[in-house]
């Protein structure tokens, strides 16, 4: 191509309108992503763009394996139908997500959910109790379905996302969100409305109770000594909030009930439900937070040896998000957002580093605006106090960033303004123009990884990182179909 011409593409492509531009690096990207990344349909976390057999997730994984916990397959599916849906002119899209799908079927275990990974062997290396593959299950903790990380949360909805795009058409992708979904619906704590870490079969009742203390908050012996480490059920079988599950729940439960409406009234029921649950599991003044696991009588316990009985900084804010987003849902039931009101009026006084930062566990009964940490160690555990990381195990953050301006602001709309939270037409076309810009051969983004910790075995260098294509491809989409609805005026 001579100069001339050159110039004369570069040109044309300048004036191209960003719509069209957004449109071109979707299909190319999903079509890159589909046919060079995938095995067996599914992903892992980061894949070496110049050998794409190495792959890994929080450890490494052969060409049989994918990663379920985010980010991984049930994130590409989702951004698969949302491009879908948002370009119905490209049929493939659907295959891509079709294909994506069943790669989760093909991890979904015989109690209903899903764990960490699938493995395609014939004898799996990653273990699980699969339930189209596997023929016995004698492998202890591996028939679980997890909760834990937003497992079987992101897996199901990506699940049902999937049914839905093509028109519940499909008995296989059917069949398996219809058994998940049963599944689920009996892992809620009847009369209760929490959920555990994760579920093997159907819940016992337990009693809706409020959280309290416990016994030896306030005691000269302190916690670690006077608080009994000795409990009659597992942390994993116990109500928990772990790892930002408060709106994994809410949104696997509302896309149940939009996608199935024959159902909805129990989808609405579990909804409901599991707001009171937490209502309830809010510690009563001074400390009107939330704690990140809590016993059979709802006061915070300990789960790990690192993760204390605490108020749980990072755990507080999600479950804030989950109770706006129940008060969106419904605003008729005003104690979701009052209940956050209250929490951000003890919270915005703990959080530091000029109001970036907040501790990761708070001490139970530590009122001062100045906290500076936890100090209590369970015997056996890790020195603390858990600010900064203790040298023995960095691959934890003990200080999070605060959320608080945000979830304050979400607050204050919600007063006045019940629509769905989303971004400006104005941020959505910035962040679009970033993702097309940096599209390389304009089909995929590369990510510089620096591995370390349990990944420091990976090669350096340029990698198609999961959770950058799907936060573009969800952008695409988004900015393809806002374009003809509430932002047409930045249709350039």
């Amino acid at each position: 191509m001579d100069l001339e011409s050159e110039l004369g593409q570069s040109t044309q492509e300048a004036v191209t309108p960003l719509r069209a531009k957004a449109l071109g690096r979707m299909r190319n990207a999903a079509k890159y992503f589909h046919d060079q990344v995938a095995r067996h349909g599914g992903y892992a976390w980061h894949h070496n763009a110049n050998d794409l057999s190495e792959r890994w997730g929080d450890i490494q994984l052969d060409e049989d394996q994918i990663m379920i916990q985010s980010p991984g397959t049930p994130d590409v599916v989702i951004a698969f139908v949302e491009a879908a849906l948002a370009d119905p002119a490209t049929p493939a899209l659907k295959t891509y997500a079709l294909d994506a799908a069943m790669a989760l079927r093909h991890g979904q275990i015989k109690s209903g959910g899903w764990r960490l990974y699938a493995d395609f062997k014939p004898t799996p290396i990653l273990r699980a109790c699969y339930r189209n593959t596997t023929a016995s299950c004698g492998c202890g903790g591996c028939t679980m379905s997890v909760y834990d990380d937003q497992v079987t949360q992101n897996a199901l909805i990506a699940m049902m996302r999937t049914d839905q795009l093509l028109g519940f058409a499909n008995a296989a992708i059917s069949e398996a969100s219809s058994y998940a979904l049963a599944r689920v619906e009996a892992s809620q704590f009847p009369t209760h409305g929490g959920f555990p870490q994760g579920f093997a079969g159907p819940v016992a009742a337990r009693p809706a109770i409020s959280a309290s203390y416990p016994p030896s908050v306030g005691t000269s012996c302190g916690l670690a000594h006077c608080y009994a480490n000795a409990y009659t059920t597992e942390y994993w079988d116990d109500p928990t909030l772990n790892d930002n599950l408060a709106t994994a729940f809410v949104e696997m439960l509302y896309w149940a009930r939009e996608v199935y409406p024959a159902r909805a009234a129990t989808y609405q029921s579990m909804l409901t439900a599991f707001g009171d649950f937490l209502r309830r599991a809010q510690m009563p003044q001074p400390q009107p937070a939330w704690a990140q696991q809590y016993d059979i009588q709802m006061q915070p316990r300990w789960a790990r040896n690192w993760e204390a009985p605490a108020i749980a900084g990072q755990e507080s804010q999600d479950v804030m998000w989950a109770l706006l987003r129940l008060y969106q849902l419904d605003p008729s039931a005003a104690a979701n957002r009052d209940a956050v009101g209250t929490a951000l009026a003890y919270l915005e006084d703990v959080d530091f580093a000029n109001d970036t930062l907040i501790n990761r566990f708070i001490e139970l009964d530590d009122t001062a605006p100045s906290n500076i940490g936890f100090y209590t160690v369970r015997p056996g555990g890790y020195p603390v106090r858990f600010s900064a990381a203790p040298p023995t195990y960095q691959n934890y953050a003990w200080e999070v960033p605060s959320q608080l301006a945000a979830i304050r602001a979400e607050y204050d709309r919600l007063a006045s303004d019940t629509s769905a939270m989303k971004r400006s037409c104005h941020q959505l076309r910035a962040d679009t123009a970033q993702a097309v810009d940096a599209a390389v051969n304009n089909e995929k983004w590369l990510t510089t990884y620096s591995p370390g910790g349990p990944r420091s075995g990976a090669t350096p260098g340029d990698y198609l990182d999961t959770a950058t294509f799907v936060r573009n491809m969800r952008t695409l989409a988004e900015f393809v179909t806002r374009t003809t609805t509430d932002c047409v005026a930045w249709n350039y």
